[in-house]
């Protein structure tokens, strides 16, 4: 009977643990607050971040101004669109300094590191854009149609890459944990690439 006893109350503080450990993941369940484990962003990370949409909002525009430069024809095509490459040339050389100049001490932050690495592909595809704008310069006739086509295809190229820089800029504002992200959710100039 003693034994039975003790079985029971053995099997009562067993039961009694289970449900406190139960309550205590319960209340351990991710809150909005409990999702965040890097600290809150600085006045400064998040301006960073707002210069960063705004620099890639920017170039974003101005690459589709080229675009549509592109269709938009006309006799002196070459010369619109040479103007509207220096442009683009200039907003992502913005888009650069913004994104190369991370706070310090956020250098190591991973949404940091996703965000400069698909800017250095926007960048790179520049080159291709740029050289297909040159080669239009004093071509007429099917000549003049395949370089249009040839700035079309670099265009769409170019904006694929920059869309890869609003994807990242999208995600890292919904990664509560890390301090970058979370200054790209509250930066007001990203909410239209979030």
């Amino acid at each position: 009977m003693r034994k039975s006893i003790v079985l029971m109350a053995a099997a009562a503080l067993l039961t009694g643990c289970g449900g406190s450990a139960t309550t205590s993941s319960s209340t351990s369940s991710p809150s909005p607050s409990a999702s965040t484990s890097g600290a809150a962003p600085s006045a400064e990370q998040t301006a960073w971040a707002g210069g960063v949409c705004t620099a890639t909002a920017t170039v974003k525009k101005n690459v589709e101004g080229l675009a549509s430069a592109v269709t938009s024809g006309g006799s002196d095509v070459s010369a619109a669109l040479s103007a509207q490459m220096a442009t683009v040339k200039a907003s992502a050389t913005a888009l650069t300094t913004a994104v190369t100049a991370v706070p310090a001490g956020s250098e190591s932050d991973p949404e940091a590191a996703a965000v400069k690495a698909s800017a250095s592909k926007f960048k790179a595809s520049l080159s291709t854009l740029e050289s297909s704008v040159t080669s239009l310069e004093g071509t007429s006739g099917m000549s003049k149609v395949t370089a249009l086509a040839s700035v079309g295809s670099a265009a769409a190229d170019a904006l694929s890459k920059l869309g890869a820089t609003a994807a990242a800029i999208k995600t890292a504002a919904v990664d509560g944990k890390s301090t970058l992200g979370q200054a790209f959710a509250t930066a007001p100039s990203c909410s239209s690439l979030r």
